[in-house]
C-alpha cells in the first residue's frame, strides 16, 4: 500500500486516546496496540480478561471491536480512510485485527469524534420520555452499516421473556463464585486508571426488576440508596447474522457505532449483558423466526442525567514499543 501521509506522534496519541475510550466489560480495558507503518495492530491482553464470567471470550471480542471503531473515527477525523483485517492467527494469536490506514478521506464517520470522550455508560435512572421513532430508525442503521441489526424489544413477550432470563442470569452470577470473585477484582471502590469504580454504580433499583445491571460487588456496595427507575425500559438487543470471534469484532463495532450515535442525540446508554454472558440462557432472545439469531448485546436506551467518566489507562499503557 503506498504511503501518502505519515503518523505524528500526535496522530498516534490522538488515535490511541479514541481506542481507550472505548466500552468493555467491567472496564477492564483488554486491549493493546503496535503501529506499524501505515498500519494499526489490535492485540487481546490476556491479563484483563475475564474466564470465569466471559468463559467463551465474546465479551472481550466484542470489547476489542469497539476500540478498532474508535481506532476507526479517530483516523477519520485526521483526514484518514481505514479498513479492517481481522485475523485469527495461530503463530500471532494475541493479535485480533489490523486496522490500515489508506489515502485521506472524508466522511461521515469523522463527525462521530466529538462523541468519543462524551459517551458514558449510564446506570442512573432514565426519564419516561419514549426515543423518537427517527432517532430510532438513525440508530438500526448505525448498526446495519457495520454488519449487525438492532432489535428494539417492544412486545410484551418479549419483554417478559427478556427480563426472566436476565433475572435468572442474575440468580446464576450471584451463585458463582468465580464470577463475584472477578467482579471484586475490577468493581467497587476508588480506581484510578480500569475498573468499575462505587461512584458509576448508580442506586438500585426499587423492586429488584432488571432494568440496569447490579455490579456491586462488596457489602458497602450492595448498601447503595434505592432509587424508582423508568417504568417502561426502552432496550434494543444488537444481533449479528453469524457468531464466532470474527463476528464478535464485527459486532463491537456495530455496538460502539449505534452508542456514539446515541450520544450525538443525547440519548443515554446502558448494556444489560447478563444474558448475554450465559450460554444456557442467551438462546431465550434470540429472534427465532428473523435472518438475525445470535444476540450480542442488551442496550438500555433512554434520557438520564449525566455522569462522570470511569478511569481510563494512561495511552502509554496499552502501545507496544518495537
Amino acid at each position: 500500500m503506498e504511503e501518502t501521509v505519515r503518523l505524528t506522534d500526535a496522530d498516534r496519541d490522538a488515535m490511541l486516546r479514541a481506542a481507550v475510550a472505548a466500552p468493555s466489560m467491567h472496564n477492564t480495558q483488554p486491549w493493546r496496540f503496535r503501529f506499524a507503518g501505515r498500519t494499526v495492530e489490535v492485540h487481546r491482553d490476556r491479563a484483563r480478561e475475564l474466564p470465569a464470567e466471559d468463559p467463551s471470550r465474546r465479551m472481550l471480542y466484542v470489547s476489542l471491536g469497539a476500540s478498532i471503531f474508535n481506532l476507526r473515527v479517530a483516523a477519520a477525523a485526521l483526514g484518514m480512510g481505514s479498513a479492517v483485517r481481522h485475523l485469527m492467527e495461530q503463530r500471532r494469536p494475541d493479535l485480533v485485527a489490523v486496522v490500515e490506514l489508506d489515502a485521506p478521506l472524508s466522511g461521515e464517520m469523522a463527525g462521530l469524534a466529538p462523541y468519543l470522550s462524551e459517551r458514558r455508560t449510564n446506570r442512573e435512572p432514565f426519564s419516561d420520555v419514549r426515543v423518537p421513532d427517527q432517532i430510532r430508525a438513525e440508530l438500526g442503521l448505525s448498526a446495519r452499516v457495520e454488519g449487525a441489526v438492532l432489535q428494539w424489544i417492544d412486545r410484551p413477550p418479549m419483554q417478559w421473556w427478556l427480563r426472566m432470563a436476565t433475572t435468572d442470569a442474575m440468580t446464576a452470577d450471584d451463585q458463582s463464585r468465580g464470577r463475584t470473585a472477578e467482579r471484586r477484582r475490577w468493581v467497587g471502590g476508588d480506581r484510578a486508571d480500569d475498573g468499575v469504580p462505587s461512584s458509576a454504580l448508580g442506586p438500585r433499583v426499587a423492586g429488584g426488576d432488571p432494568v440496569v445491571r447490579d455490579l456491586a460487588a462488596t457489602g458497602a456496595d450492595e448498601l447503595r440508596p434505592v432509587a424508582d427507575f423508568e417504568r417502561a425500559p426502552q432496550f434494543a438487543v444488537l444481533a449479528t447474522r453469524y457468531d464466532g470471534p470474527i463476528e464478535w469484532l464485527r459486532a463491537g463495532q456495530a455496538l460502539e457505532r449505534v452508542l456514539l450515535e446515541a450520544t450525538a442525540h443525547s440519548v443515554s446508554t446502558s448494556l444489560l449483558n447478563q444474558v448475554i454472558e450465559h450460554e444456557g440462557l442467551r438462546w431465550q432472545i434470540n429472534d427465532p423466526l428473523g435472518p438475525w439469531q445470535r444476540p450480542q448485546a442488551v442496550i438500555r436506551f433512554g434520557y438520564g442525567p449525566p455522569v462522570p467518566p470511569t478511569p481510563r489507562r494512561p495511552i502509554a499503557d496499552v502501545l507496544i514499543r518495537d
